[in-house]
């Protein structure tokens, strides 16, 4: 449990500080693209589900580190999984029928392809850190 809880939090941090420094550079001038986004939003609301998402995806990686390995790179090969599996059909989704801007869909399906990816190396090396530590 405490490998899970010191994950999920490095997670948290992780994401937390991509929504605030990366994501506004990254997505905001394409969020501009799409017609009806909200400009202003609640950040609380937002690191509500920040921790949830760590939560969410710190627990199916527990489960699975076996299959991945305890490791930056076995946390990282889950997070291409986890990146491909959730963002890809979201963000299409959301062209379909939303009417999203194609290139909108394909800037966030890469970018959070990406923190899932860099997410899932930094509960392999929560993980492997205190793998060492208790052994």
């Amino acid at each position: 449990m405490k490998k899970y809880l010191a994950a999920s939090l490095a997670v948290f941090v992780f994401i937390l500080a991509f929504d605030h420094f990366v994501a506004p550079a990254l997505l905001g001038p394409v969020m501009a693209s799409i017609a009806g986004a909200v400009a202003e939003y609640s950040r609380t609301w937002e690191a509500f589900g920040d921790l949830c998402a760590a939560l969410v995806m710190t627990g199916l990686y527990a489960r699975t580190r076996s299959v991945f390995g305890a490791t930056p790179k076995g946390g990282a090969v889950y997070g291409v999984y986890a990146g491909l599996l959730v963002n890809f059909p979201t963000w299409q989704w959301m062209t379909l029928y939303f009417g999203w801007p194609y290139r909108a869909a394909w800037t966030f399906t890469i970018a959070l392809f990406a923190l899932d990816v860099v997410a899932g190396a930094i509960m392999g090396a929560v993980y492997q850190a205190m793998d060492k530590r208790a052994a």
